[in-house]
């Protein structure tokens, strides 16, 4: 199951970003097992400084 969720703040303005979050069930339980973040997205950054977004991104998480 895919959500979305707040994370830590943005390096460039602190604003919270949006963390996409894979969550995987067990068959045998209702909670989920294992989650793993797919994505990270700033709503300001990303589209108005695509090229500083990439480089800060790249080296503030090494799955971004």
């Amino acid at each position: 199951m895919k959500i979305t969720r707040y994370g830590e703040p943005c390096p460039l303005c602190r604003t919270p970003l949006l963390l996409d979050v894979l969550q995987v069930r067990s068959a045998q339980s209702d909670f989920p097992t294992t989650e793993r973040v797919t994505g990270r997205r700033c709503p300001g950054c990303r589209t108005t400084r695509p090229a500083q977004w990439k480089k800060v991104m790249r080296s503030h998480c090494s799955d971004a």
